[in-house]
């Protein structure tokens, strides 16, 4: 396949790479600054973007870490840097990495619910 269509479909050098983040706070106030401090300094200085959701002491993201070339794994370690240095994030949790054009994805935040209803 040429270059063009490679890029134009996201396949070989130019696949995507995502995972899932599960992030649990130790509180139900602030969230919103939370969010903002989160999508400001860990995911959009690292050159990344997510998309996601939540509410009060939960945040359910799938964060788009770029191509291999980006370095991915770098930026993960520097976005979960962020959140060890965080004192109101009680847990988080990464889900396997997956193409987010044409990867399967798996919810890890169903396994939570399982272990927390267990």
């Amino acid at each position: 396949m040429k270059k063009r269509l490679r890029k134009k479909k996201h396949l070989g050098e130019f696949t995507e790479w995502g995972r899932q983040l599960v992030i649990l706070r130790n509180l139900k106030n602030g969230f919103d600054e939370f969010l903002d401090a989160f999508i400001e300094e860990a995911i959009e200085l690292n050159g990344c973007c997510c998309g996601g959701g939540g509410k009060e002491n939960k945040l359910d993201v799938v964060v788009e870490l770029g191509c291999r070339s980006d370095d991915p794994d770098a930026r993960l370690k520097r976005i979960t840097a962020w959140l060890d240095a965080r004192s109101d994030v009680e847990s988080w949790k990464v889900g396997e990495e997956f193409d987010l054009w044409h990867g399967d994805f798996q919810d890890i935040d169903d396994e939570i619910e399982q272990q927390e209803s267990a």
